[in-house]
């Protein structure tokens, strides 16, 4: 199962040390949870920090036409979803980026379809899923609400961390909110 996400992950870099989370959270107490962070999109930025101190992120992009269509970009996603729990021995908490406004119509299908089955397995595996508005995660990484796409990577690279695309940036965001409600 694994091989076959790999082929359509944009970016799964090597984990990356808490150490280094830590440097880019440093005011972040520790978290006795495996949290898995979502920036949902046609590219889906996500992030998971562990109980073991270990972190993995990155970016995930489904292609439709390549799997067959929309309802097999959902199944893809939820087989992702099922298969990074088991990596990391179990999610007990999802946050993710709760947008109202879309850029466009696809861009809301998109989102729309990831949100429907991402609380469903939420639901089916008993695991709270929370909603975090877009203001909230740009002023609590940035100190700035309206920080544009290009000021979160800022941000990310200033802390230390290679983020590979603002999706990826947003998802490592959340996990440190995340982090922060949950420690």
């Amino acid at each position: 199962m694994t091989d076959f996400f790999e082929t359509i992950t944009a970016c799964d870099p090597p984990p990356v040390p808490l150490a280094l989370i830590a440097r880019a959270h440093a005011h972040l107490p520790a978290c006795n949870l495996n949290i898995l962070a979502l920036d949902l999109g046609t590219i889906t930025g996500w992030a998971v920090a562990t109980r073991a101190g270990k972190q993995r992120s990155g970016s995930l992009e489904l292609k439709p036409t390549k799997l067959g269509g929309n309802g097999r970009r959902w199944i893809a996603f939820r087989e992702w979803l099922t298969a990074t729990a088991r990596e990391v021995g179990g999610i007990q908490a999802v946050y993710h980026e709760d947008v109202k406004n879309h850029a466009g119509v696809i861009a809301a299908h998109v989102y729309g379809g990831y949100l429907a089955m991402l609380e469903a397995w939420c639901a089916a595996n008993n695991i709270p899923l929370v909603g975090v508005g877009v203001g909230t995660v740009k002023k609590h990484f940035t100190g700035n609400g309206r920080a544009s796409k290009d000021d979160m990577i800022a941000e990310a690279k200033r802390r230390g961390v290679k983020v590979i695309d603002d999706n990826h940036a947003d998802a490592l965001a959340i996990l440190g909110y995340a982090v922060e409600q949950e420690g």
